[in-house]
């Protein structure tokens, strides 16, 4: 009974309950904050990246989250899986596209101790995907995929939230690891 109730808000032709949802309006970066906050996340670790800057402004309007800077890519997941190890919650990260590489090697420790992160990057502008454009490569998430549980390259940013709450659950279902998702700067 227990199991079917938790999943009756979505049958189709259920009514929802009244604090279920909430309407939100913004940029692609405030819609990102306001599913990030949601979570009940504290503090959203990054590296200094020009990728930064939308999330920086919306970060404004919530002083609740908090902004850690790291110098380097692999420094902002070293610290996000410390924070999770010793809080038991999934951990933000973000930095730019060309550090992605960098901070593989913590992602590989991240996925063997099944430390619950979410990993987020910028991305080259959607017109210019696939045109090999200035710090681009085709493809990203080939180079992750080992290193995760879940990645997933935004390509619809009406959708936002969606994949920044799903990136969050499958990081802190068990077993626990690394989730990632890359959003292109227009968006």
């Amino acid at each position: 009974r227990s199991a079917l109730a938790a999943v009756e808000p979505f049958i189709p032709g259920s009514e929802l309950p009244g604090n279920y949802v909430r309407t939100v309006e913004g940029t692609g970066a405030e819609l990102m904050v306001e599913q990030i906050k949601e979570t009940g996340t504290k503090y959203l670790f990054c590296s200094n990246g020009s990728g930064m800057g939308p999330i920086a402004d919306a970060l404004v309007k919530h002083p609740e989250i908090q902004l850690i800077q790291a110098t380097h890519e692999g420094q902002v997941v070293a610290i996000a899986d410390g924070y999770a190890k010793v809080t038991h919650k999934p951990a933000f990260g973000m930095y730019s596209r060309v550090g992605l590489p960098h901070s593989t090697s913590n992602m590989y420790n991240s996925m063997k101790d099944r430390t619950p992160l979410v990993i987020m990057s910028d991305h080259a502008n959607s017109p210019r995907e696939g045109t090999d454009s200035h710090e681009d490569i085709d493809n990203w998430i080939e180079a992750i995929r080992f290193y995760t549980k879940w990645r997933w390259e935004a390509h619809k940013p009406d959708r936002l939230a969606e994949w920044v709450r799903r990136a969050y659950k499958v990081a802190s279902v068990l077993p626990s690891g690394p989730t990632a998702l890359r959003i292109p700067r227009d968006y």
